[in-house]
């Protein structure tokens, strides 16, 4: 007698993680690199390098001016991540940054720490903001809000992470050694990124993404041309709101433990603060994301300037520790969540094919904000001998972006 077949059916085997998200951890981990290392972690070299080379603090300081190489380069950047993809560009960037850090040691001039600053700070803007905002697009569309809040989080996490990381290797190692250890790291991160990035999902990423929550749709990258968004009076509303949104990093942000210090605040409370402010950035970037998702992101956005209003005026009083416990860390939760509102807006406005060539434009209207900020600031405290001034005035602008956002126009009314 033969023996019977027994038909054994495997369950399926479940999908593996969504490759989207590989993709836009690149990103997110060159913005917690670039961010921590190079803002955050910046004034950790501050004595070191008096100590090494005799310069001043406002010598070693002035090559944070450098920052604003980023928003020359936007434009440049942005059409060849259009053209080229996100990958040979954000590995192109990270090859800068990386030289920049593992040359520092053989530092004998002040010439030579401004031209290498300069070849930092010009690989930042390449390696994370400009990529995020296109991968982001390109591999996420029902959840692109919260994807795009998550993915913006890197630079919170790199101020949290970096500083206590750099400062345990400048204890174990000199300033060199430290310097070298970012460049590896840097290195390595280079490597990752040309393993995990592509440029656009395939059939099949998209099949394992199609849930609820990731991905979805088509791959195909639609939108408007620069010329397109050049005529349109929404590019020029956009251009406008996230310039002055962006006076918070250059006139806000900076002022922030000065401000409490001469309220009363001890420095240890004030770093405290900040910390919270960092975490509280964090949770903005999600949860506005999620806001984005349900109401539009122009919306969102124009919420956000509101309550970034409301809570920087609010600080004025920060002298008062309740004020200061729950002002800072909610003005924290609008300022963070600006820096994925914005460019979900450009993609809402003008779609993603070309989103690079666009955002680069808009950010280079940005080098107002990172010029005449620390002067508003500087000079706020100069005759007045307070940041309220400048706070009142970066206020005004948060309004007044508001009112330039209830110019833009969906992508859906554009002529």
């Amino acid at each position: 007698m033969g023996m019977a077949r027994v038909r054994l059916t495997l369950p399926k085997a479940r999908p593996r993680i969504y490759h989207g998200w590989w993709v836009v951890s690149a990103p997110f981990l060159a913005a917690a690199l670039g961010t921590g290392a190079g803002q955050y972690g910046f004034g950790i070299f501050i004595a070191p390098l008096e100590e090494t080379f005799g310069w001043s603090r406002s010598q070693i300081s002035a090559s944070l001016s450098f920052t604003a190489v980023g928003s020359l380069l936007a434009p440049m950047l942005g059409r060849f991540i259009d053209r080229y993809g996100a990958r040979p560009v954000m590995a192109g960037s990270l090859a800068l940054v990386a030289l920049s850090f593992v040359i520092r040691p053989m530092m004998t001039e002040l010439w030579h720490w401004y031209a290498l600053s300069l070849l930092q700070y010009a690989g930042y803007t390449g390696a994370s903001m400009l990529p995020a905002g296109k991968l982001v697009g390109l591999w996420f569309r029902r959840t692109r809000g919260r994807v795009m809040g998550l993915t913006a989080m890197g630079n919170n996490f790199g101020g949290l992470v970096f500083p206590p990381l750099m400062g345990l290797m400048l204890l174990l190692m000199s300033w060199e050694g430290t310097y070298v250890a970012l460049g590896i790291m840097t290195v390595i991160l280079l490597v990752y990124t040309m393993v995990t990035v592509r440029d656009s999902p395939t059939e099949r990423d998209l099949e394992r993404g199609a849930s609820e929550f990731e991905g979805g749709g088509t791959a195909h990258a639609t939108g408007r041309t620069v010329g397109q968004a050049l005529r349109d009076r929404s590019f020029y509303a956009i251009a406008v709101a996230i310039t002055l949104g962006t006076f918070t990093y250059s006139a806000v942000i900076p002022q922030i433990i000065p401000h409490l210090l001469d309220g009363g605040t001890t420095l240890g409370i004030a770093s405290l603060v900040l910390s919270l402010y960092a975490i509280a950035g964090m949770v903005g970037k999600f949860v506005m994301g999620l806001v984005a998702e349900r109401l539009t992101s122009r919306y969102a956005l124009m919420m956000n300037f509101v309550g970034q209003a409301v809570f920087l005026i609010a600080m004025i009083r920060a002298d008062s520790p309740m004020v200061m416990w729950t002002a800072v860390p909610i003005l924290g939760i609008f300022n963070g969540a600006f820096g994925a509102l914005f460019q979900l807006v450009v993609q809402d406005a003008f779609g993603i094919r070309y989103f690079g060539s666009i955002m680069g434009l808009i950010n280079f209207a940005t080098l107002v904000s990172f010029f005449f900020g620390p002067i508003l600031a500087g000079a706020s405290y100069d005759i007045t001998g307070s940041y309220t001034v400048a706070f009142v005035a970066v206020a005004a602008m948060f309004a007044t972006a508001v009112i330039a956002l209830t110019q833009a126009r969906p992508r859906s009314q554009a002529p």
